[in-house]
C-alpha cells in the first residue's frame, strides 16, 4: 500500500493540478488490482466499490455482468504501452471468462467477451480468442425472437424485456458475423437494432430504459424504467448507452437511419448537461429538476461511456462543424472524468485502488452512487486511448 501511494504521489507530482495522464494512474491501479487477482487465484472481478474503502465488491469471472470490465481495463493498458508483463496481465484476467461464453441465460454475455476476447483478438488476432466469441455470439442469439425481433434482455416470468443497454451486446453478433460470414447472427442484430430505433426513442431523442414487449404477438405492453428516475425520465447512463449502441451498429452496417440516431441521441445528451463548462451529467437528466431530495449525484461512468461514443462517431458524422462539435465535448469530458474532483487521487481519504469516483448504478438512492464504477474505468480508458489515435 506504502509503494502505490508513493507512485500515486509521484504522478501527481510530474502532472498538472487539475488532470492527470489516465493511463499511467491506470497502470498503477490496476496493478494493485491484478495482485488481488492473484492471490484471490483468479475469482476477483472488481465490479463496483465505495471509494473510502480499501476492497472493492467484487465477482467472479462467470458471474455478474461486470465481469469483462476488468480485462478490458488491461487491453487499454496494452494499447497505452505494450510490454511482456503487460500482455501477460491481460491474458491472465482474461482467460477465466471463456465459460461465459457458454452462457445462454443473460445477454450480458456480449458486454463480458467483447470488452476482453474482444479486445484480445482485436490486438493480437488468435484463433483461440475469435472462436470465444464466436460461441459467445450463438449464446446471445438463443435469446432472440424473431416474433418480437430483439433478443431478450432479463429474464422474467411474463413479457419479453428489452433494455437500451442491450444496444451494446450487438457488437458480438456483428462481429462473429463480420468473422465468420453467417448472415443470421448479422440479421438478429440488424432487427434488433432496427425495433429498439422505433421503439425506444421519444420524439426528441431521449429514451425509455425498459420496453417491455408481448411475446406472442411482438406487440408493445409498456414502457418504464428500472434504474432512471422516472418511467418518463431520461436515464444518464442509458441515454450513453444509445449512442454507444447504435455508433456500433452503423459501424458495422453502414444504415444511414443508425447514424442519424446516433447522432440524434448524442445532441439530445449535449443539449441536456448541466451547462457548457460542466459535462459531467447527473444521474438521470431531468432528476435535479423535478426530485424533492436536494442532492443528486452525477454518473461519472456515463459520461465516460459517452465521450468513447463521441470519439468513434466523429468519424462517422456529415460535416466538419458537427465532427469537431463531438470531438471538442469528448475531450472536456475527459478532462473533467480526469481532474481531481471525479478521480480517485482527489481525495486523500480515498483508499480504492480505481480510477473514477461518483458513479452512480441506479435508481438513486435506492442503489449505490457516488462510487467506483467497472465500467466507468473502462470507458474513460477506452476513450483516452481512442483520443491518442487521432
Amino acid at each position: 500500500m506504502a509503494i502505490r501511494l508513493l507512485i500515486t504521489s509521484l504522478l501527481l507530482v510530474c502532472t498538472h493540478v487539475f488532470a492527470i495522464d489516465v493511463m499511467r494512474y491506470a497502470s498503477v491501479q490496476y496493478s494493485t488490482l491484478y495482485s488481488e487477482f492473484v492471490d484471490s487465484q483468479g475469482k476477483f472481478y472488481p465490479s463496483y466499490g465505495d471509494p473510502l474503502e480499501f476492497e472493492w465488491k467484487s465477482t467472479t469471472a462467470t458471474s455478474g455482468w461486470t465481469s469483462g470490465f476488468f480485462p478490458g481495463v488491461f487491453w487499454n493498458i496494452v494499447q497505452y504501452n505494450a510490454t511482456r508483463e503487460s500482455i501477460k496481465r491481460a491474458v491472465d484476467v482474461t482467460l477465466p471468462t471463456a465459460p461465459f461464453a457458454n452462457n445462454t441465460g443473460t445477454h450480458d454475455i456480449g458486454f463480458v467477451i467483447m470488452s476482453g476476447f474482444g479486445n484480445a483478438y482485436r490486438l493480437l488476432k488468435f484463433q483461440d480468442y475469435l472462436n470465444v466469441i464466436i460461441t459467445a455470439a450463438h449464446s446471445l442469439a438463443t435469446r432472440y425472437s424473431p416474433i418480437v425481433r430483439c433478443t431478450r434482455s432479463w429474464n422474467s416470468a411474463q413479457g419479453f424485456l428489452v433494455i437500451i443497454d442491450n444496444m451494446m451486446n450487438l457488437e458480438l453478433l456483428f462481429e462473429a458475423s463480420n468473422q465468420t460470414k453467417d448472415q443470421t447472427l448479422y440479421n438478429i442484430a440488424w432487427q434488433h437494432a432496427n425495433r429498439t430505433m422505433h421503439e425506444h426513442f421519444r420524439d426528441d431523442n431521449s429514451t425509455y430504459h425498459v420496453v417491455e414487449y408481448n411475446e406472442v404477438d411482438g406487440s408493445v405492453i409498456r414502457k418504464y424504467t428500472a434504474q432512471g428516475y422516472a418511467d418518463w425520465s431520461t436515464w444518464a447512463r442509458g441515454q450513453s448507452w444509445s449512442v454507444h449502441g447504435f455508433t456500433i451498429a452503423y459501424r458495422y452496417t453502414k444504415y444511414q437511419p443508425f447514424l442519424d440516431k446516433a447522432i440524434g441521441a448524442a445532441n439530445y445528451i449535449l443539449s441536456h448537461l448541466p451547462s457548457s463548462t460542466d459535462v459531467i451529467p447527473y444521474w438521470d437528466y431531468d432528476a435535479p429538476g423535478n426530485s424533492t431530495l436536494p442532492y443528486q449525484p452525477r454518473d461519472t461512468s456515463a459520461a465516460a461511456i459517452l465521450a468513447s461514443a463521441l470519439v468513434e462517431l466523429s468519424g462517422y458524422v456529415p460535416t466538419p462543424d458537427l465532427k469537431d462539435r463531438f470531438l471538442t465535448t469528448a475531450k472536456s469530458i475527459v478532462d473533467q472524468l480526469s481532474s481531481s474532483k471525479f478521480m480517485i487521487y482527489g481525495d486523500k481519504e480515498y483508499k480504492l485502488p480505481a480510477l473514477l469516483t461518483n458513479g452512480t448504478i441506479g435508481p438513486y438512492p435506492k442503489n449505490p452512487y457516488d462510487v467506483s464504477l467497472s465500467y466507468g474505468d473502462y470507458y474513460l480508458t477506452q476513450a483516452v486511448m481512442r483520443l491518442a489515435k487521432l
